[in-house]
């Protein structure tokens, strides 16, 4: 155990990873730069950054004294100067988004990000210092190694003839590409994980810390707001950041569950997250919260900030699935969804998720095909999947009932905003209930169109689904394919 401990600590912060997860990071916060800049920061340039603005530069001269602030803005610099280095700014957001010269558009993100927070600090919201930190670990991530015009450029580049093409591809990318060995980087889109661990961290402690700092306000026998359970009133009728001022004549109680398990779920969320059972209940749990603090509050990016980190906890199979191939592969990662052909309402069911398939995910496959469907789904029987839909993921992996709908969720674009609510504490509980429901009485609510379809279903009523069942169903599967074959001979 102990020679088990140091070995399994050092593997987690140098044991290679996929880089899907950074580069979903990268993608997040450089498009929340961007629109910061362009729709907040530029406007407003002149008045809050300007020599003649709101804040002349001397206001500051004593902040920017010590010897750890800086900032590239000179204090003579124009207006027209100041917008300049705003629109560079959106320009190195834009090239992060897409990936190109990754590591020297975040080195220039995170530079003038820094100087406009340190020129004029009266601005700088909690939100806008973490949005600064987070393009600070962006900064020392090979984000670039999956996602990125730099790692497609580098693939087909390196792979012409030719050692002067070589070079020029290595050079045209950015020069940290030239130790990329050392560093990680690689066109499989593999990465060392210190960066990605440095982040999660932060996160971790953000949370913790903000939680113990919310139980300090407890003394001399006052509760404070958030152990007295006033805090989320508080901030819904909050004249300055609330967004819709409408619970003031609501009891305060009526909230105070909710600020009790927002306090809980940050103190605990440091043990949360590291137990693989509870982490998704921990992401899902402030995903909602986030979400419901934007929704209600004046809270510029803070929310969509501190969510980005959060794709920093999915694992990268997920993130690959939903890119539909691997980072340097050409095969695409499909989904194999088993239906039960005679049934109605699978087969509607199976209408409407092609018809969602935006990405061209899935594939289908009817289970009575028995040889085909019992080889692709080892230990699951044919009984099984008479009673519940099965998916396949391209690893191997098969889920049936509502936990392949919950894997299917994140492929499936419209459903995205709900997919991290799919694993909320409870929603297994429900959802599994609700799909076993559906499925024991199907025939009641199905329309068949034929008899085969009918006596497919009633077969299938309640639970019991034994050998003399199956027996039936193989032969009436038989009997309509029989028929089908007959009146397409006919026709």
């Amino acid at each position: 155990m102990l020679t088990r401990a140091p070995r399994a600590f050092w593997q987690f912060w140098s044991r290679p990873i996929r880089a899907e997860p950074a580069a979903a990071f990268r993608i997040s916060i450089s498009v929340i730069v961007l629109l910061d800049t362009v729709f907040t920061l530029i406007p407003m340039g002149a008045d809050w950054f300007g020599a003649r603005g709101l804040y002349t530069p001397g206001m500051f001269e004593h902040y920017l004294r010590s010897w750890w602030r800086w900032s590239l803005l000179g204090a003579s610099w124009s207006d027209s100067a100041v917008q300049a280095a705003l629109w560079a700014m959106a320009g190195c957001a834009l090239l992060s988004a897409l990936g190109l010269f990754t590591r020297v558009a975040t080195v220039g993100m995170w530079a003038l990000l820094v100087s406009f927070h340190m020129r004029n600090p009266y601005i700088v919201n909690g939100g806008d210092i973490l949005l600064r930190s987070a393009v600070f670990l962006l900064m020392l991530m090979p984000s670039g190694a999956a996602w990125s015009l730099d790692n497609l450029l580098r693939r087909k580049l390196l792979r012409a003839p030719g050692m002067a093409r070589r070079v020029i591809a290595l050079a045209f990318t950015h020069p940290a590409l030239w130790a990329e060995s050392w560093r990680g980087e690689s066109s499989r889109g593999l990465m060392r994980p210190w960066s990605v661990r440095l982040a999660q961290v932060q996160l971790v402690v953000l949370y913790f810390f903000t939680g113990i700092d919310k139980v300090r306000g407890v003394h001399g026998g006052e509760l404070g707001d958030w152990v007295g359970g006033h805090a989320v009133f508080r901030a819904l009728n909050h004249g300055t950041i609330s967004r819709f001022a409408v619970f003031g004549d609501w009891p305060w109680w009526l909230f105070a569950p909710a600020t009790w398990l927002t306090l809980a779920w940050e103190i605990a969320f440091p043990v949360l997250v590291l137990w693989k059972r509870t982490r998704w209940w921990a992401l899902s749990l402030g995903f909602a919260l986030h979400v419901g603090i934007f929704l209600t509050m004046e809270v510029t990016h803070f929310s969509w900030t501190i969510l980005s980190f959060y794709w920093l906890f999915v694992p990268a199979a997920v993130l690959m699935d939903m890119a539909g191939k691997a980072t340097g592969s050409a095969e695409r990662r499909q989904y194999t969804v088993f239906y039960d052909g005679m049934c109605p309402i699978c087969k509607r069911s199976k209408r409407t998720i092609e018809r969602l398939d935006w990405l061209g995910r899935f594939q289908f496959a009817d289970i009575h095909d028995r040889a085909y469907a019992e080889a692709e789904l080892p230990g699951v029987s044919y009984a099984d999947m008479l009673k519940q839909m099965y998916v396949k993921r391209p690893d191997g992996s098969h889920f049936g009932g509502f936990e392949a709908f919950r894997a299917m969720a994140p492929l499936l674009p419209l459903c995205w905003p709900v997919v991290p609510l799919l694993w909320l504490p409870g929603a297994r509980f429900i959802g599994s209930r609700v799909y076993n429901w559906v499925a024991r009485n199907r025939f009641k609510y199905a329309k068949c169109d034929d008899e085969f379809c009918s006596l497919h279903l009633k077969l299938l009523a309640g639970n019991k689904v034994d050998e003399e069942t199956i027996r039936k169903v193989v032969e009436l599967h038989e009997q309509r394919r029989r028929f089908l074959e007959s009146k397409g001979s006919t026709a």
